[in-house]
């Protein structure tokens, strides 16, 4: 078990407020400095719903740890204290390049034009 969620990673998150009670999958963005001091963590969620959208990542099946194909939606991205997160990560960070996707997903969540293609 690691002492602080890693930026990268996914955990099982239960949002506050969800009638079902499930967990999601949940990808830590916030930097490893800031997740060890702070008590809360920056975080973008997942569905298994895929709907392709300029905010959107799409994860294959495994990456990171998740069971199903996934998105990660970074429109949604938000803080939550990091109790709600599950103890140990899904899986391994995703690759510097699927991070590097996540970050422009979030620039043009905020209204910030990016390239299609990374870097």
């Amino acid at each position: 078990m690691n002492p602080f969620p890693r930026r990268g990673c996914l955990y099982r998150v239960v949002f506050p407020g969800e009638p079902t009670r499930k967990s999601h999958p949940t990808l830590v963005v916030s930097p490893n400095a800031r997740n060890e001091f702070a008590s809360d963590v920056l975080v973008v969620p997942a569905t298994t719903i895929v709907r392709p959208a300029p905010t959107h990542v799409r994860l294959k099946r495994g990456e990171g740890g998740v069971p199903r194909a996934s998105m990660l939606k970074c429109e949604q991205i938000t803080t939550l204290p990091k109790q709600l997160l599950s103890g140990t990560a899904l899986g391994g960070e995703l690759s510097a390049r699927r991070l590097e996707e996540v970050e422009r997903g979030v620039l043009r969540s905020i209204g910030i034009p990016v390239d299609a293609s990374p870097r």
